[in-house]
């Protein structure tokens, strides 16, 4: 890693982390067999912190599994800091920053390390996940007894949605200067509108000392960021991108995804790092939950840094298999005979396979658990090859740790060519070629009209998608399509179920549904439920004069639909502005100067970006 190399270290002047997410104490707690893998995994990262003499531990949410987590987990998780956290060694780390607005929530608004009446030897700083965030009354979290009892420092808590304001925690040894921002969870929607609203603010710290200058204090600065939110595309607002974050960081810590990418990665457009350090505790039987576990000890000196990934000896064995059955088909002669008992056969033989590759996970660690998870699943198309899972599992109930589970049947889609239904171009150019065509929605319906004897419609009439085609694209009304679609499938359900014909009627009940119900007929349906039609100013009558305006808006008003976000789209002269997050920084903040987010996201356009996906369907 090239942001590593170069610097001579020595102990006064190298800060050293140990880094930690997603610990999920009390998780499965009243399971008699997995109900102390947690804590097992925890004391053994607090041991790794002492004995690699760290000067701080740094977690990325997710500490608890339950947002109130019962007696026993909450007794726990406080002995185990008090043995590992509290003693007379003096803390190496020097607080800078105004502590009220850090810590506002702790009762003496300050570092526990600093307060008189306690004796912390090994400070834990933590950002809230969105297992143990703040809920119920006074809208506290788990971390906020933490704090009380002087056992965590809580940071990066949020307490106002209208905006998002994000401090640095300014720590410094010797030469090292750190400044860590915190981040806990939000939800991803909501995120992603504080950021589109422009309501997100990351103060950038460029302090100077008194013999130097702003350039040599500035590259003496390690900024560093603990996030925990989704990091893998779920869709659009249903995660964080990583270009959103700003190009001043040097690293950032990912919580909340559970796959195990400790290494640091490099994000080649905005120029930071990215490790994902994973869960401690698999939480679910998932692909990803079967990398090894692993925490990490971070190094930084001056502004560079390294990680040394260290392996959590005290993890449960997890093995995770995936086979396609129609693959094996042929080799197991699941084509003829009892599919069902040559397919349970052979997951026998498998997980007996699997159970002795457990064995290779072994450590030799006292406190490892023996006994394995083990996952086999089995992908199918053919209903006939499943059986009792539950009742198998019941064979391996002293030797697999979640016998209940072991086997998981998921079913694979058909895909055939000829289910694809492509384009028929015979029929689109006689429809192009016709006269008079000059709107979408005309070319949509003579287009259905041309391949209709080929390729008919099952539900809707070529008339609806005409009229979708038209209301999308003449009045802007995002919503045109979910509203007619659906209402035509409830019509049609309803049919149905007055009719209750046989499954190899339906084609055909669904063609008397056409023949009952016209367009026109169901439309009027549709909008008597409340979606009227709209007269639409268009766009080459945004600039008419006021009067012009009034006289349109009298047609309008009594039509627009009050809901969805088609209203949004009839403004035409309204634009969207571009994605933009101020970034404030504490020497220039009088000046209103500011940096924008995304200004470096065009930077090194061509080169690559290693993908991120996520490695499997959790049950």
């Amino acid at each position: 890693m090239t942001n590593t190399d170069g610097a001579d270290k020595d102990v006064d002047n190298v800060i050293r982390i140990m880094v930690s997410t997603d610990n999920h104490l009390g998780y499965l707690g009243s399971d008699s067999i997995r109900g102390e893998d947690s804590f097992v995994a925890f004391e053994e990262m607090l041991q790794l912190a002492v004995s690699e003499d760290v000067d701080m531990i740094l977690l990325g949410g997710d500490l608890f599994h339950d947002a109130v987590p019962n007696q026993y987990t909450l007794h726990k998780c406080l002995e185990l800091l008090r043995r590992y956290t509290f003693g007379d060694k003096p803390v190496s780390l020097e607080i800078l920053s105004d502590q009220s607005r850090c810590f506002y929530n702790a009762v003496n608004e300050s570092v526990n390390y600093e307060d008189p009446n306690l004796n912390i030897s090994l400070p834990v700083f933590s950002i809230h996940g969105n297992h143990d965030d703040p809920s119920g009354f006074g809208r506290l979290s788990s971390l906020d007894l933490l704090s009380t009892a002087g056992c965590v420092n809580y940071y990066g808590r949020w307490t106002d949605l209208t905006k998002l304001e994000i401090s640095p925690v300014l720590l410094r040894k010797g030469e090292s200067h750190l400044a860590l921002y915190g981040l806990s969870h939000i939800p991803d929607q909501r995120l992603s509108r504080l950021f589109e609203e422009f309501k997100v603010t990351m103060q950038y710290h460029t302090e100077k000392s008194t013999d130097q200058s702003a350039e040599d204090e500035e590259s003496n600065w390690f900024h560093l960021m603990v996030v925990h939110q989704n990091r893998a595309d779920r869709g659009r607002k249903r995660y964080l991108p990583e270009e959103l974050l700003p190009s001043f960081l040097n690293l950032v810590i990912w919580g909340h995804e559970h796959d195990c990418r400790i290494e640091p990665e490099l994000n080649v457009k905005r120029d930071f790092y990215v490790t994902q350090p994973g869960s401690s505790v698999p939480t679910s039987l998932a692909e990803g939950e079967s990398i090894k576990k692993h925490v990490g000890l971070l190094e930084i000196y001056k502004n560079k840094f390294q990680l040394k990934p260290l392996p959590l000896k005290t993890v449960r064995p997890f093995i995770f298999e995936s086979i396609n059955l129609n693959d094996m088909a042929t080799e197991l002669g699941l084509d003829e005979g009892d599919a069902k008992t040559k397919v349970k056969k052979f997951a026998r033989e498998k997980i007996e396979e699997m159970i002795e590759r457990s064995k290779d996970r072994l450590t030799g660690h006292p406190k490892q658990p023996e006994i394995p998870l083990i996952r086999l699943r089995l992908l199918y198309s053919d209903e006939s090859y499943m059986f009792n899972t539950i009742r198998f599992g019941q064979e391996y109930s002293s030797r697999v740790a979640n016998p209940a589970d072991i086997i998981y049947f998921k079913k694979l889609n058909k895909h055939s060519k000829a289910a694809t239904i492509n384009l028929d171009k015979e029929a689109m150019k006689k429809a192009l070629e016709m006269e008079n065509t000059t709107r979408v929605e005309e070319l949509v319906d003579r287009y259905f009209d041309e391949a209709q004897g080929q390729r008919p419609l099952k539900l809707l009439h070529s008339k609806a998608l005409a009229e979708i085609t038209f209301r999308l694209v003449e009045r802007h009304d995002a919503n045109a399509a979910d509203n007619i679609v659906k209402f035509y499938r409830d019509k049609a359900v309803d049919h149905l179920m007055d009719a209750l014909p046989d499954d190899e009627n339906i084609d055909i009940e669904l063609e008397n549904f056409r023949h009952q119900h016209n367009h026109e007929d169901l439309l009027k349906m549709l909008d008597a439920r409340g979606v009227k039609k709209e007269t639409i100013v268009p766009k080459n009558e945004a600039n008419k004069t006021a009067a012009s305006v009034a006289n349109t808006s009298t047609r309008t008003a009594a039509t627009a639909p009050a809901r969805g976000r088609g209203t949004r789209g009839r403004t035409a002269a309204v634009v969207k502005p571009q994605l933009d997050v101020s970034i404030e920084t504490s020497a220039t903040r009088s000046s209103g100067r500011k940096q924008t987010l995304l200004s470096a996201v065009g930077r090194n356009s061509r080169s690559k970006v290693a993908s991120y996906v996520i490695s499997d369907d959790s049950d």
